[in-house]
């Protein structure tokens, strides 16, 4: 079996055939927490050294500071052999000082931090928070 590569150039395509014993799937995890915008995030995958020959899922992981539109972020990267991007990264709160606020912020996330002791799936309430913390800051 053979996969079929190409490049469309302006009069004409240039094809060829890999085989797939030379191709290897592999993953590549980044951690996002020293990254401070979705530009530099993409400009950091981009400058990824990946082998051209084989095809890459990255993992992005970590503390983020800003939001992550994974389609947004796959317009933009130049490496045609990352053929999927997951993002597992939480958002860089502190739960415990928010709950502090006497604010509507701050009573959501006592609200929430109850649930979160509680909950038998601790992940449904932890998507919850950052869901409702995104939309009361915008």
């Amino acid at each position: 079996m053979e996969l079929l590569c190409g490049e469309i150039l302006e009069n004409k395509i240039k094809t060829n055939f890999i085989p797939f014993s030379y191709i290897n799937f592999e993953e590549e995890q980044i951690n996002v927490e020293k990254i401070n915008t979705e530009e530099e995030l993409i400009e950091k995958i981009n400058e990824l050294n990946l082998n051209e020959n084989n095809l890459y899922k990255i993992i992005l992981e970590g503390k983020r500071n800003f939001i992550i539109d994974i389609g947004k972020i796959k317009k933009y990267i130049i490496k045609e052999n990352i053929i999927k991007i997951k993002n597992f990264t939480k958002l860089n709160y502190n739960l415990e000082e928010i709950a502090k606020e006497e604010s509507l912020k701050g009573f959501f996330v006592k609200e929430a931090i109850k649930q979160l002791e509680t909950a038998d799936n601790k992940k449904i309430i932890e998507d919850a928070i950052e869901i409702g913390l995104e939309a009361l800051e915008n």
